[in-house]
């Protein structure tokens, strides 16, 4: 039933393999990536201000960002950060 195909880039490849020895409920945020690509915008998706197709959803202290390309039905995951001062200046 999947609707959206799921992408990582690679920053987020490195948040991911960084929090799988790190992370107590790893398996809960694979979860919540994969659900995303039946509902790109869950309860509680924010956009990102000062861009058109990102987004981001809390997990846990992280966030999640990623941007939504209906037209392709895509979602590349950009990062996945624990939420502090500096969590959106990579953009």
């Amino acid at each position: 039933m999947k609707e959206y195909n799921i992408e990582i880039s690679p920053a987020a490849e490195r948040d991911i393999r960084d929090l799988k020895n790190n992370l107590k409920n790893f398996k809960d945020l694979v979860n919540t990536i994969d659900e995303l690509s039946i509902n790109p915008r869950p309860y509680g998706v924010r956009k990102v201000k000062g861009f058109d197709n990102t987004f981001r959803i809390r997990f846990t202290s992280f966030r999640i960002i990623y941007d939504i390309y209906d037209k392709e039905k895509r979602i590349i995951i950009l990062r996945i950060v624990k939420r502090d001062k500096s969590t959106y200046k990579f953009i």
